[in-house]
């Protein structure tokens, strides 16, 4: 019977940023792109906002593999249902190490997870435990294994935000009954709710809204 070990090893890791940290930034993001997305990418999104108040953060899903085939485009995962837990471990300390790399205490700190990428945001916002000013879940499912001790720093003045779209071919009607029910279980009330049309993506001209 063979049996499972884990080692702790030193890797590199690619992060993208867009715009400069100053004095001037009001607003740091962090963001979290989509099943078989990548940050280089995604991260253009947010080239609508006024880059002398906002200051993106992207990671990079860890697990990269070809979209179609054994070649051609890349995408990436935050993880799959395999060593689950170890995947898990493996994102809270390469998102921490990024976000060690700057100096955002006197700024105002947004989540946005879209996708695959929120059920990472949420988990690891409640892991860190950073205060912040908006959490914005966009097309995506909050993650149902957080419970309101991971959430004991809230202010309650936070905006909770969900933006959803009936013509994503992901959308199901009660799905935004039993996304309430997660968040409020959590966090102790639910999400804003917002429509927005165009399907399974994110939409440039809300984000310069936010």
């Amino acid at each position: 019977m063979s049996t499972q070990s884990h080692i702790d090893i030193s890797i590199k890791a690619s992060f993208y940023t867009l715009n400069r940290l100053t004095e001037k930034t009001e607003r740091v993001w962090l963001i979290f792109h989509g099943y078989g997305q990548l940050a280089e990418y995604f991260i253009k999104k947010f080239e609508v906002l006024d880059p002398g108040n906002n200051f993106i953060i992207a990671p990079q899903g860890l697990s990269k593999y070809y979209l179609e085939g054994v070649y051609g485009r890349v995408g990436a995962s935050w993880m799959t249902k395999e060593d689950r837990l170890t995947e898990i471990e493996n994102q809270y300390s390469y998102i921490d190490t990024v976000l060690g790399q700057f100096n955002i205490s006197d700024k105002k700190l947004i989540y946005f997870g879209f996708s695959q990428g929120t059920a990472t945001m949420g988990r690891y916002a409640a892991h860190a435990k950073n205060p912040f000013d908006q959490m914005i879940i966009w097309a995506g499912t909050f993650p149902p294994d957080t419970n309101p001790n991971d959430w004991n720093f809230l202010t309650g003045k936070e905006g909770i935000h969900y933006y959803t779209s009936r013509e994503d071919i992901y959308f199901k009607e009660e799905m935004i009954l039993n996304q309430n029910e997660v968040v409020k279980t959590a966090m102790g009330r639910e999400p804003e709710l917002h429509w927005y049309e165009g399907g399974h993506r994110v939409i440039p001209e809300i984000v310069a809204n936010l």
